[in-house]
């Protein structure tokens, strides 16, 4: 669900954010326990609640992660929480980051994480209950861990090694929240790929780098609450321990805007001419036609 700027009950929601922070803070007191993205979020929010400001300027959205230590094991994981205005009326955007477990356990985790938060009803806080759930659960994530994790030495299990460079084409019917568009890019920059983001209608993600924390960012991605979104193209290759960055398309993750063009409400189009230009100087003008169902051409072509 997008946001409705419109909703008398956000203000409601917005309160029971914080009240529901307040709560995980006296349960947490430690800065190390729990660290909040924008230290500023609480106090914007608690203003706008106030009436202090109009809803329609809270451009700040609460966040934060937990560090969750399962029972027998000095690891830990990250809980990450990510609380759209409309929550709790809407699910929570909640995922893990444990970097000591297997790419295929950790993916389970997260699955099995976003099927118990489906499952729990909208409209009430719940993110106890998640904290609740990882603490009950981890265990049977935990085990591999377990096996090669000498807790008197703290050894770590060895990270597996990752040789497979992955490009994904992300096709969305629209891309135009301010939390989206931040997400789309903090997180690549988290997991250290590269690509571009096209916000507007339609959007555009294209991501690459090493399989594991590509596959990772399309997990996230796919959770957050879309009309419509698809992978179009997917694009592996075996590199063994060559460099990396001679298989990379784009040197860095960024949003681009090609000349914005108005529609109904808030909808905006870009110069999909202007786009198909790029993509050629990225040496990717096919994919134009595997987004849209036709041939690119650049914006001094003429018909």
């Amino acid at each position: 669900m997008e946001l409705n700027e419109e909703n008398p009950d956000v203000l409601e929601m917005l309160r029971l954010q914080l009240s529901e922070f307040e709560m995980l803070q006296s349960m947490y007191p430690a800065d190390s326990e729990i660290r909040v993205d924008d230290k500023t979020a609480i106090a914007s929010i608690q203003n706008c609640v106030n009436g202090h400001f109009s809803y329609e300027y809270l451009h700040s959205r609460l966040g934060f992660s937990l560090q969750i230590f399962p029972e027998n094991c000095k690891t830990c994981v990250e809980l990450v929480c990510q609380l759209p205005h409309e929550y709790p009326a809407v699910h929570p955007v909640v995922f893990t980051r444990a970097p000591n477990l297997s790419r295929a356990t950790h993916s389970k985790l997260n699955e099995a994480l976003h099927d118990f938060i489906l499952g729990l009803p909208e409209g009430e806080i719940c993110l106890y209950s998640v904290i609740q759930w990882l603490q009950e659960n981890l265990g049977q994530y935990q085990g591999e861990i377990d096996a090669v994790c000498d807790i008197n030495k703290g050894a770590l299990p060895k990270q597996e090694e990752d040789t497979v460079f992955t490009r994904l084409w992300i096709y969305s019917h629209h891309i135009y929240s301010k939390f989206k568009r931040r997400d789309i890019i903090d997180w690549a920059e988290e997991l250290k790929l590269s690509g571009f983001s096209l916000p507007g209608k339609p959007g555009v993600v294209c991501v690459e780098g090493y399989s594991r924390p590509v596959e990772e960012y399309w997990h996230r991605l796919r959770r957050l609450n879309w009309k419509k979104i698809a992978v179009k193209e997917k694009e592996v290759q075996d590199i063994g321990d060559d460099d990396i960055n001679k298989y990379r398309k784009f040197h860095c993750f960024e949003e681009k805007v090609f000349d914005a063009r108005g529609g109904k409400g808030r909808e905006y189009h870009m110069d999909l001419g202007k786009l198909y230009e790029f993509l050629e100087q990225h040496q990717s003008g096919h994919i134009f036609h595997t987004y849209f169902g036709v041939e690119g051409r650049n914006t001094t072509q003429t018909s």
